[in-house]
């Protein structure tokens, strides 16, 4: 139980980190904002002209936005382990409360 604790502990600090980390990261689009830091890059709707790719400010745009991908990745990959050890949490208290 205690070591269930401690990692839930772990992983809720680990979160703030993400969230922090990821609201401090700014790529530059101008649909971001600190309400919708959770959302991926690709849930924001883009311009379909394909010749602007090509452009060396875009393509550091573009690399931006997979390293915040990736961060946004992390922190659903926490939650997840976050509602998992919740979930053992309740199940032992359960079971504590039962015997």
């Amino acid at each position: 139980m205690i070591t269930t604790l401690l990692f839930t502990t772990l992983f809720i600090i680990i979160w703030y980190y993400l969230r922090d980390l990821i609201n401090y990261y700014k790529t530059g689009d101008p649909n971001e904002n600190n309400q919708n830091y959770w959302m991926f890059s690709y849930d924001f709707k883009d311009d379909k002209d394909f010749k602007k790719y090509w452009d060396k400010d875009i393509q550091s745009l573009n690399q931006r936005k997979r390293i915040r991908n990736k961060l946004i990745f992390l922190l659903y990959i926490d939650t997840l382990i976050l509602f998992l050890l919740s979930n053992l949490i309740v199940a032992k208290m359960m079971i504590f409360i039962s015997n």
